[in-house]
């Protein structure tokens, strides 16, 4: 009756405690870190930097006022010319749109909207990064908190082959040897299982960091994500990952802004031509209105050299991300092969440790039965127990190890 009460207690318990999910997790961590929130803020200014260049192709009004309480002026009288130093003042407005520039806005307002795409690619990017860190960390708490399990078993279990002892030495049964070796055995396992729960606090203080908030104790996690079955990535084909990756997305579009930046650069030579309007109002020793109404045209004739170097500077730049996107197309593909083929070895290495885990258990059980009769040393029972827990942990290893990989080709696939 006492342990039914006990595990109705345990099992209200944990109907209580709160479940952190995966997916919950993840939300959080994009809606509030701030490596996330500062893609999006560069995704608003290069937004504005559209908006600056389009303002190239808008009309352009002007006014200006200017005072001279003291001024020279030169007057015409009988041939000879006079000077008289008096004040005065002008005000004016003047207004301008571009005509044509040989395609030079186009060229730059196109470069704009393709940064504006970058900087949204880039947010995607932080965004399936930030996930893939998520995942890996949500993994290595799954896996620590069952680690924590097992070490914890592994000292009960010598724990109650200590007492064994105790009271096999005393019957005369056994020797000191016994129990002085099993309670060797107990120190090393609570050394261990100190360090397992140090591993599992940190697991939890990395989750929290990303997240931005603190994980109370009684909090339970979906551990039905750590024996390998969390799904398979969509795709695994290294051409298709190659085609959503976001970084190989990055740097194509990096490409095609810097061309278009080098377009503009070439064409600035070629000046512009802009309709221009004037009015200004003159009190000096006479007072007049002036008007301008025409059509200029203006074109650098010497820079320096300056527009010619700006214009190798984007073609070189054109250049450098065509070389970025090909080493970066190769390294996603190396990668993603080499992901294939570690999951191809990893399903093989899953069913490996379960059966030498089942084999561990089963020889465990029968060593200590053996032990209990005189059959066997405490060396076999303590052998016994140490492949059992390396059976153990070795299988929750590869369990990571092959979510890690799953959530790899995630993040490469771009998700």
């Amino acid at each position: 009756m006492k342990k039914i009460t006990i595990l109705i207690i345990a099992a209200v318990i944990g109907l209580q405690a709160e479940l952190l999910s995966l997916d919950t997790c993840i939300d959080k961590a994009l809606a509030t870190h701030p490596d996330v929130r500062t893609f999006m803020l560069k995704v608003q200014q290069q937004n504005e930097g559209v908006k600056m260049e389009r303002g190239a192709l808008l009309p352009k009004v002007s006014i200006y006022a200017e005072y001279d309480p003291r001024r020279t002026y030169v007057i015409p009288l009988n041939g000879e010319f006079n000077t008289i130093d008096s004040d005065g003042w002008s005000a004016g407005i003047s207004a301008s749109q571009k005509l044509y520039d040989f395609s030079k806005s186009s060229h730059s307002i196109r470069s704009a909207k393709i940064r504006h795409e970058v900087s949204r690619l880039s947010l995607e990017e932080a965004k399936a990064l930030m996930r893939y860190r998520i995942r890996v960390a949500y993994a290595q708490i799954l896996v620590q908190e069952a680690a924590l399990g097992a070490r914890r078993k592994d000292l009960e279990a010598k724990k109650a082959l200590y007492e064994q002892a105790r009271a096999l030495v005393k019957q005369g049964l056994k020797t000191r040897a016994d129990e002085s070796r099993f309670l060797s055995s107990v120190r090393q396992a609570e050394d261990a299982l100190a360090i397992a729960q140090a591993d599992y606090k940190k697991a939890r203080i990395a989750l929290e960091e990303y997240i931005g908030e603190r994980i109370s104790e009684d909090t339970s996690f979906e551990k039905w994500r750590l024996n390998g079955s969390d799904g398979q990535p969509e795709n695994t084909d290294p051409d298709k990952v190659v085609a959503n990756n976001l970084q190989i997305k990055i740097a194509q579009k990096n490409r095609e802004a810097s061309y278009e930046s080098y377009r503009s650069k070439q064409v600035e030579r070629f000046g512009s031509i802009d309709l221009v309007a004037e009015a200004s109002h003159f009190d000096t020793l006479s007072s007049y209105d002036s008007t301008v109404i025409g059509v200029r045209y203006s074109a650098p004739i010497y820079s320096g050299g300056r527009l010619s170097a700006q214009a190798q500077q984007s073609r070189i730049a054109e250049m450098v991300s065509a070389e970025e996107r090909e080493s970066k197309r190769r390294s996603v593909d190396k990668e993603v092969r080499s992901l294939l083929a570690d999951l191809s070895e990893v399903r093989k290495r899953i069913d490996a440790r379960r059966s030498q885990l089942h084999s561990a258990e089963e020889t465990k059980s029968l060593i200590k039965a053996r032990y209990e009769q005189g059959l066997a040393t405490y060396m076999e029972v303590l052998d016994s127990e140490a492949v059992w827990l390396d059976a153990k942990l070795g299988l929750l290893n590869t369990y990571y190890t092959r979510l890690e990989q799953l959530y790899r080709l995630e993040y490469l696939n771009g998700k």
